[in-house]
């Protein structure tokens, strides 16, 4: 909850430092309707996808099995699309499949819900 906090109040601070230069562009966010993902074990994870309207920032809610919700920006990726806090919670897809990697007690990456496929 905290990093989903700290977020948007950067696109608050971004949204609001857009405006202070002359004929500047206000910044929106497009997007957010979700996506449900059927996961192994009849898992469900939901996505929705966002964007800062200058494309200056990409970022997810992800709402796990569990009742957690994570907001989550875009990192940088070899292959596919890859979302996460960098400290507990990694969301990766390719086309129309994820998966959701946590990290374990000893802070190793762990796939917690694998083979999502869009519903």
């Amino acid at each position: 909850m905290k990093h989903a906090n700290i977020l948007l109040l950067g696109i608050t601070a971004l949204t609001l430092l857009s405006g202070c230069e002359r004929g500047a562009t206000t910044l929106s966010v497009t997007g957010g309707d979700p996506i449900t993902y059927l996961c192994e074990q009849n898992n469900k994870v939901q996505v929705r996808y966002f964007a800062l309207s200058d494309d200056s920032l990409n970022f997810i809610k992800l709402s796990l099995p569990d009742g957690k919700d994570y907001t989550l920006p875009q990192a940088v990726s070899a292959s596919g699309a890859r979302y996460t806090d960098d400290h507990e919670v990694v969301w990766w897809n390719k086309g129309k499949e994820g998966f959701v990697e946590m990290r374990d007690k000893d802070g190793e990456w762990q796939s917690l819900y694998n083979d999502c496929k869009e519903q």
